[in-house]
């Protein structure tokens, strides 16, 4: 099957329902110690675009994983990520799909998952705890679905707990938990506001006020719930339930004999240490790894169901990060450390794996023996895996364990075997945050990430070329209008500058390294290159006084008058004596090659992406928010309001439909009698518009990077940066 039938085929599975969901009253609690309340609203009816298909630009990885999860249903596996939503594996497809891709733009925060559960008796139930707290509206959510994450309904909590899927322990968990006996219950924690239950399947949730813990220093709250089901009976709720609680210093386990309406502490657990993870085997009996964040020591604690005794069994007095038994031999455990930096074998730092055989009684240390592949993702070469804060073992195949990383998700088909081999295992799953992106006409869509520096790609399905000489996290990138060998990338910050050029289209990369100020060290912001190579213009993020440009490849540097630092600048990608730009003095403009800027309009007082047409002297669109787009045609000496463009987030130019046509113009925004917040394409300058994504399809909107781009080489094709999951692509569907 192609892409095109895959996407189409996903997309008609998907088109059922979302509803979104706000705080509402409970009268009816379980008992008097539960009280407030959450429940849903009424469901909305989706919009769904069969004109269009959609996905994310083939990347691999880049963000930290933060739960793997395998399930009682065969190949059925799950993953969160601490702000790139969640995934299901897809093993018709043979890779990770997302199941977050409809997070809208108003709802973007809800990409941070600080909790995956699934139903036990019912895999295709899959409920996330999501909330990012620096989004302004701070909302937390939970996102329940009965299709395995094709669609989502969803229950404002925010009135009883908030949590951060980019926060403190992130990687700790589980939050959310489902009874296995009953799967109508549900418990939460939050890093604030401490347990809530629902015993309706997650549409309402009322406060546990028994368990008296709101917060904790730490601001990770209650980080780990399991139940015991040997406890319950199937219909009937469970009655033992453990929580912990990410504190050190006081108790930090407890558990429930009656259905969470009672706590109690569990003595004989440490308390010098901060609990991670929680599992339970075959027999009832507890496992807990903890650590401590300032000494990394640790250690793995094992509560015995016969006699409820704490055992200590750590292969190491380590930060400990998570720890999977065999469900058909309880003897056989393998455990891994957290933000613990040893070697291993790629030649890279991150955390140690063991194994023991005999219930923790011994173990055996793996990094000496195993071996790390990039699993078909070149760039991973080098990177360890760290901060292994979760692993999952198959319940179908015992051999088989992955483990989470910084950088995406480990596999080993063989752990058991004397040499163990991890492979990276994140085919499908893009949790990159894209800062600027470039579809070069004739050749590569150039891309600039955050942490992982960049890629050029020649397929949007295929993985591209990792940019040599790597900076870490890009922020912005430029190529010459006519000659496209010549580029510029940006990253670094203020202790490092990283600023490089290359004249042979990436193949090599030199860097600048005379900075434009003596003895300062600047990093950061945007940049331009003139359209003939030879003018390199910065607007440095850590330095807002000044702006600079450079005609010798950075031997020297001027002070550009009229624009500093912050700015967002552009060449004209036909002649070199214009420059655009736009900040806090509105969109301005040079005619002399970026040395001097002069106001031409108040349109914006923010560092919007302006968008030239490739090929095109003279024309430049500026987006502006509530005020609309606006274009020019003449350099910027005068402007024209696209009056049916209501608000403008980003703007886009690409192909048009035939080599004689006009350039399509992609919008994030609105327009007249269409949604907020949703992506259209015009192909007649403007006068009438087609909505380009769906309901389904939104990937939280324009990200870090706060762009549209339209493909200069294929008709119908844009693209979007998100604030998590990677580059998205939307392709138009030709039915002729």
């Amino acid at each position: 099957m192609n892409n095109l039938k895959r996407l189409l085929c996903l997309l008609v599975a998907a088109a059922s329902l979302i509803s979104f969901s706000a705080c509402g009253n409970n009268d009816e609690s379980e008992s008097d110690n539960i009280n407030g309340s959450a429940e849903q609203s009424q469901n909305v009816p989706l919009f769904i675009n069969d004109d269009w298909t959609y996905g994310q630009v083939a990347m691999g990885g880049g963000g930290f994983v933060s739960g793997v999860f395998s399930t009682p249903e065969q190949n059925l596996f799950y993953a969160r990520t601490d702000v790139g939503g969640a995934y299901r594996w897809d093993s018709e497809l043979e890779q990770w799909v997302s199941i977050s891709s409809f997070v809208s733009e108003m709802d973007k925060g809800l990409l941070g998952i600080d909790g995956l559960a699934f139903d036990p008796s019912a895999p295709n139930k899959v409920y996330l705890l999501a909330g990012t707290d620096y989004f302004s509206d701070g909302k937390t959510a939970v996102l329940r679905s009965d299709d395995y994450g094709k669609t989502f309904e969803q229950t404002d909590v925010t009135n009883l707990i908030k949590v951060h899927g980019n926060g403190n322990l992130r990687g700790s968990g589980e939050r959310i938990a489902v009874d296995p006996n009953d799967g109508d219950i549900i418990f939460a924690g939050g890093r604030t506001g401490g347990l809530i239950k629902s015993t309706d399947g997650g549409k309402s949730w009322s406060k546990v006020e028994s368990l008296a813990v709101n917060e904790t220093e730490s601001g990770a709250g209650i980080n780990g719930i399991v139940f015991d089901p040997s406890t319950g009976e199937k219909g009937k709720a469970t009655q033992r339930i453990y929580v912990t609680v990410a504190r050190s210093n006081d108790s930090n386990v407890y558990v429930s004999e009656d259905g969470g309406k009672s706590w109690n502490p569990v003595e004989g657990f440490p308390t010098q240490y901060e609990p991670y993870r929680s599992k339970l085997d075959s027999e009832g009996n507890l496992y807990i790894t903890f650590g401590e964040s300032s000494s990394y020591k640790g250690g793995l604690y094992r509560l015995n169901a016969s006699d409820k005794s704490v055992e200590d069994i750590s292969p190491v007095d380590k930060s400990m990060g998570d720890v999977v038994i065999d469900p058909e031999n309880p003897q056989r455990l393998v455990a891994c450390t957290i933000y613990v930096w040893s070697h291993q074998p790629n030649g890279g730092y991150g955390d140690e794996f063991y194994t023991s055989e005999d219930g923790g009684k011994t173990w055996r240390y793996l990094n000496e023996d195993m071996k790390i592949s990039d699993g078909g993702i070149e760039w991973i070469n080098g990177y360890a895996i760290h901060w292994a804060g979760s692993l999952a073992m198959d319940p179908y195949n015992t051999n088989t364990v992955m483990v989470i990383s910084g950088n995406g998700i480990f596999r080993c088909d063989n752990i058991w075997d004397e040499s163990p081999e991890f492979y990276f295992f994140v085919r499908g799953l893009e949790e990159t945050v894209p800062f600027d992106c470039i579809s070069i006409p004739g050749g590569t869509l150039f891309t600039a990430i955050g942490d992982y520096d960049g890629f050029d790609n020649t397929d949007v399905n295929e993985y591209g070329r990792y940019h040599t000489t790597n900076v870490g996290t890009t922020t912005s990138i430029a190529v010459a209008g006519l000659d496209p060998n010549i580029r510029v990338k940006l990253g670094g910050s203020s202790t490092e500058q990283q600023l490089l050029y290359t004249e042979d289209g990436g193949e090599t990369w030199t860097f600048i390294t005379n900075s434009p100020e003596e003895g300062k060290v600047m990093g950061g912001g945007k940049v331009a290159v003139t359209a003939d190579g030879k003018t390199i213009i910065w607007c440095p993020s850590d330095n807002l006084n000044s702006a600079y440009y450079t005609t010798d490849r950075g031997a020297t540097w001027n002070k550009v008058i009229g624009i500093r630092g912050g700015y967002y600048v552009i060449a004209d990608p036909v002649n070199p004596d214009y420059v655009y730009a736009n900040g806090q003095n509105g969109f301005m403009v040079s005619s002399n090659g970026g040395q001097t800027f002069s106001a031409k309009s108040m349109l914006s007082n923010i560092a919007a992406r302006v968008t030239v047409s490739a090929g095109q002297e003279g024309v430049v669109y500026i987006p502006c928010n509530d005020f609309g787009l606006f274009v020019s045609n003449d350099h910027g000496k005068t402007v024209t309001k696209i009056n049916t463009v209501e608000n403008c987030l980003a703007v886009g130019v690409g192909k048009g439909k035939t080599d004689d046509a006009q350039p399509v113009i992609y919008v994030f925004g609105k327009v007249k009698d269409q949604p907020d917040n949703a992506i259209y394409m015009s192909e007649d300058g403007g006068e009438t518009w087609e909505r380009v994504n769906d309901d389904l399809h939104q990937y939280g909107g324009v990200g870090n990077g706060g762009f549209i781009v339209g493909d200069n080489n294929i008709y119908g094709r844009c693209y979007m940066g998100t604030v998590g999951l990677g580059l998205a692509y939307f392709d138009k569907i030709d039915k002729n």
